[in-house]
């Protein structure tokens, strides 16, 4: 396809596909003549992946920028991982030498207890866990003083189990292993980024009305349905 018809395609303006072509974030058409060059589906799926950081995700473009850059090395590099980090980057703790040593301290207790999940990667990396002892110093702090890192087992088992729902439901089914087709991870760089995002407002918007509905609950003394029992009710 030419420039053109990828722009109507992929939704993004000519100029902006230049751009991203100047700034190595897109690879350059195939060129057949002087000033005229061909796309692929490849191109399409990287657009789409740069807008979804861009306005869902709400990425600056240094940080599409080293995603990409991720991209461009294919399963050797870690673009899902590098674009979820940057998503939740943990704040730092500042100058308080008190506030860093919890910080680091309440780290290495998280690892220990993410290295014992059975699904987590060889990678600690991929942990995300400077987010979550960031969050339970907070809840220690605030709510919990004795809060023990091993009740976070029931949050890793929801957490999991939702993973699994959304690759499921996810069109077409959970994706072969991409490393064996020699696929571009664009489109399931995308789909992860997408769903750890909108999924995770989703799950965060129904937890507050659990948690609004059960409070009420109790303090009206109505029977609160419990958790394992839960189904919809039908209409």
């Amino acid at each position: 396809m030419r420039l053109a018809e990828l722009s109507q395609r992929a939704g993004v303006p000519r100029s902006s596909i230049k751009f991203y072509i100047r700034e190595g974030l897109l690879a350059a058409g195939a060129v057949h003549a002087r000033n005229q060059a061909s796309y692929g589906t490849q191109h399409v799926e990287r657009l789409e992946l740069i807008r979804a950081l861009r306005e869902v995700a709400g990425l600056p473009l240094e940080t599409v920028a080293r995603v990409t850059a991720e991209l461009d090395r294919g399963w050797r590099g870690d673009p899902i991982g590098e674009a979820l980090l940057a998503l939740y980057a943990v704040p730092d703790p500042g100058t308080d030498p008190a506030e860093s040593a919890e910080r680091k301290r309440v780290v290495r207790e998280v690892r220990g207890f993410m290295r014992a999940l059975p699904w987590v990667i060889g990678s600690e990396r991929h942990y995300f866990a400077d987010e979550i002892a960031a969050a339970l110093v907070q809840v220690r702090r605030y709510l919990y003083p004795d809060f023990p890192v091993a009740a976070l087992a029931k949050y890793a088992e929801v957490a999991w189990l939702l993973s699994e729902i959304e690759f499921a439901t996810a069109p077409g089914g959970p994706r072969v292993p991409l490393r064996e087709r020699g696929d571009d991870v664009a489109e399931p760089t995308r789909r992860a980024i997408l769903s750890s995002v909108l999924f995770e407002r989703i799950f965060a918007a129904l937890r507050r009305a659990a948690n609004s509905a059960r409070s009420i609950r109790i303090a009206n003394g109505e029977p609160v349905p419990r958790a394992r029992s839960h189904r919809p009710r039908r209409r």
